[in-house]
C-alpha cells in the first residue's frame, strides 16, 4: 500500500520533531528527511552555517552527508565543480531517472514527483548503487574479455537466483510483481542445470 500524502507529512513533521531546535525554523518539508538522515555532528555543523548565512540548504545537506566535517567556509561557498565532479553529477541524474523510470514501471499510479522524490531517498540507495554498478559494468573496457565476462555472468545469475527465491517466497512480493509493469519471467536456466 502506498503512502498518502497526507501521512508522509505527518511523517515529515514527526521527523521535523526530532531536529535540534536551530534547524527546525530553516529546514522544508521536503528536506526533513535528507537532515534527518545526517549524523548529529553534521546537524551541529548545518545550524552553524545556517547561522553564518547559509540560505540553500540542498547541496550542504549533500555535502555534510558526504563529509560532516565540512568547514563552515566550503557550506557557505562550494568549491568550484571540476569536470569530473559535473560528469558524476551528470551521472548521478541519469542514475536517478533510470530509478524513478523502474519505480513507475513497477508502480504505474504513482505520479512522477513521487517516484523521482523515492529514487532520490534513502531506502532508494541500494537500488541506485546497482543502476552505477551497471553503468560501469557496460562502459567497461574489459567486459568482453573471458575471465571478466564469465565472473560477471556468474555473480548476476547467483543474484537473479537469489531475488527469485525472495520472491517466490513472499505472496505479497509475487502480487507487486505481477500488477507492475515490469516484465516477470522467472528464469528457466536453474532448471537446465539441475
Amino acid at each position: 500500500m502506498s503512502e498518502t500524502y497526507q501521512s508522509k507529512r505527518e511523517r515529515w513533521q514527526r521527523l521535523m520533531d526530532t531536529l535540534p531546535v536551530g534547524l527546525r525554523e530553516h529546514v522544508s518539508l521536503r528536506n526533513v528527511e535528507a537532515v534527518a538522515g545526517l549524523p548529529p555532528q553534521a546537524q551541529a555543523r548545518l545550524v552553524e552555517a545556517i547561522a553564518a548565512g547559509l540560505k540553500r540548504l540542498p547541496h550542504a545537506i549533500k555535502q555534510l552527508k558526504t563529509n560532516p566535517e565540512t568547514s563552515i567556509a566550503d557550506l557557505l561557498n562550494p568549491p568550484i565543480q571540476t569536470k569530473s565532479d559535473s560528469a558524476q553529477q551528470e551521472m548521478q541524474s541519469v542514475i536517478l531517472i533510470e530509478v524513478a523510470d523502474l519505480i513507475q514501471q513497477g508502480f504505474p499510479k504513482i505520479p512522477r514527483i513521487s517516484a523521482e522524490a523515492l529514487a532520490n531517498a534513502e531506502v532508494m540507495q541500494i537500488a541506485c548503487t546497482i543502476a552505477q554498478a551497471h553503468h560501469q559494468l557496460f562502459q567497461s573496457k574489459h567486459l568482453k574479455t573471458d575471465f571478466v565476462m564469465m565472473t560477471v555472468y556468474g555473480l548476476i545469475r547467483q543474484t537473479l537466483e537469489r531475488l527469485e527465491d525472495i520472491i517466490s517466497a513472499s505472496p505479497a512480493l509475487q502480487q507487486t510483481i505481477q500488477q507492475g509493469h515490469l516484465p516477470w519471467k522467472p528464469n528457466d536456466w536453474r532448471k537446465q542445470n539441475a
